[in-house]
């Protein structure tokens, strides 16, 4: 609304004078900030967010009641429908389909270690083997392990130390200490002294 006599400009709702800190601007109109709601519901509207019909604003729930496009597919959500009249008919487009309410899943992946079925959230594939995350265990010392971590024998997974100690080579300098060497069935002995 133009300014009267060099006055504040008037409210498109209720007509009375806009200061400056109350005023907001939509629909190419001045409102008080309370003044700005659906004609419909009353409810408080933001600025580029309502709908106008005949120069009103409306929030979007109301202008779809009462201007949308109606019945189902018509683009408004199934609270904006409105109708007013029940329809008890029966639906050409019934569904007759009499099947079970089981779904059969296919191809359902199985753990290596525990047989159980993975799914895609807790798959781990490790050496080619399929594994829960927890179940990437050591073989011998049933450590859990990331994938960088396994080491293969046998078609079986260890941890580095285990599979050392077991497969790895022996002797001085190998990573086993010199009161644990063997040869054949008896322990080495100095008796020297």
């Amino acid at each position: 609304m133009p300014r009267v006599f060099g006055g504040a400009p008037k409210c498109a709702n209720c007509e009375k004078s806009v200061y400056a800190a109350e005023e907001l601007k939509a629909l190419s109109k001045i409102w008080h900030k309370t003044c700005f709601k659906c004609t419909h519901c009353g409810k408080k509207l933001t600025p580029g967010m309502e709908t106008e019909h005949d120069d009103k604003p409306y929030c979007k729930n109301c202008y779809g009641k009462h201007y949308g496009p109606k019945g189902v597919g018509g683009g408004a959500t199934a609270g904006c429908l409105a109708t007013t009249t029940e329809d008890n008919s029966v639906s050409k487009f019934k569904n007759t389909h009499e099947g079970t309410n089981k779904v059969n899943i296919t191809n359902q992946e199985k753990c290596y270690t525990c047989g159980k079925t993975v799914y895609a959230a807790e798959k781990l594939v490790v050496l080619n083997k399929i594994f829960h995350k927890p179940c990437v265990k050591c073989k011998a010392c049933n450590k859990t392990m990331s994938p960088g971590e396994v080491l293969e024998h046998d078609n079986e997974i260890y941890c580095k130390n285990c599979h050392a100690r077991n497969f790895g080579p022996k002797g001085i300098g190998f990573g086993i200490s010199a009161a644990t060497l063997q040869t054949g069935e008896y322990a080495v002995r100095n008796d020297d002294s």
